[in-house]
């Protein structure tokens, strides 16, 4: 899944009229559109079902032709041949996603966080990430339970190198992960390493806030009262302008796990 596509007659619409194009110049075009306005590209056997949301979302914010060159090169270059698990293992990573997208999970492997979002598996390679299928585990002999070693293994990595910042206000701290991958950051939350990673700065149990994937806040147990309120405008101003929202629930890290302790509304 990319990103909805909703037909406009009355304007014109830019974001699709850009999309095309770029892919029909480089040999692709689109097959159907389907009832919820989902468009369809084969590539081989595979049928991908591209929604432009995302996309729209963010070009109407910034009017930046990135965003849909972006979505066109990635769709041009996808391949449903990830390689094998020897040279793939150590590019493996969780990400996250909602989990009210409309979004059938059933092909990948995954697993619910909250009743907000899941984590998925991606393979980071080709300055992309591509989502891991069941088919790739079975073609790569491991099971679900081996992917999700690996995957934390290869977040302790990257949150290794991912140092966290943080602003002092009213002398507290607020903290702010920095990853090369971006679109990673929330996801580095659930690495099993994060707690030896913020214990010295912010105590365990922590607190956090994850309103796209490559946006979260991090804050100590004691600075509850006072982040918790004074983060609801950022926290919701986020989710709804960027392409990739997660959630607006403030979440709670402990040894049991993570657990959503409150929820910002939206509107």
């Amino acid at each position: 899944m990319f990103g909805l596509f909703g037909c406009n007659n009355k304007k014109r619409d830019i974001v699709f009229e850009k999309f095309k194009a770029r892919i029909e110049k480089q040999g692709l075009k689109i097959d159907s559109i389907d009832k919820e306005g989902l468009l369809h590209i084969s590539r081989g056997d595979i049928d991908l079902e591209i929604s432009l949301e995302n996309v729209r979302r963010n070009y109407g914010r910034d009017s930046d032709e990135t965003h849909i060159s972006d979505l066109a090169d990635m769709v041009v270059s996808y391949s449903a041949e990830l390689p094998d698990w020897p040279a793939a293992k150590n590019d493996v990573y969780i990400n996250l996603y909602p989990n009210d997208d409309g979004f059938d999970f059933k092909e990948y492997p995954h697993a619910w966080i909250t009743e907000e979002f899941s984590k998925v598996y991606v393979h980071s390679g080709n300055d992309k990430l591509t989502w891991v299928t069941m088919d790739d585990i079975k073609k790569w002999n491991v099971t679900e339970a081996e992917l999700d070693k690996q995957a934390c293994q290869n977040a302790n990595v990257l949150l290794d190198k991912s140092p966290i910042s943080f602003d002092t206000i009213a002398n507290r701290k607020l903290g702010m992960i920095n990853a090369a991958h971006e679109s990673l950051k929330g996801a580095l939350l659930f690495a099993p390493n994060m707690k030896d990673k913020v214990s010295r700065d912010f105590g365990f149990p922590f607190y956090a806030v994850i309103p796209v994937r490559d946006f979260c806040y991090i804050f100590s147990e004691k600075d509850f009262g006072f982040f918790s309120e004074r983060l609801r405008k950022t926290v919701v101003q986020e989710y709804k302008e960027s392409g990739y929202p997660i959630s607006t629930e403030i979440l709670k890290f402990t040894n049991k796990g993570v657990e959503a302790v409150g929820k910002y509304p939206i509107e």
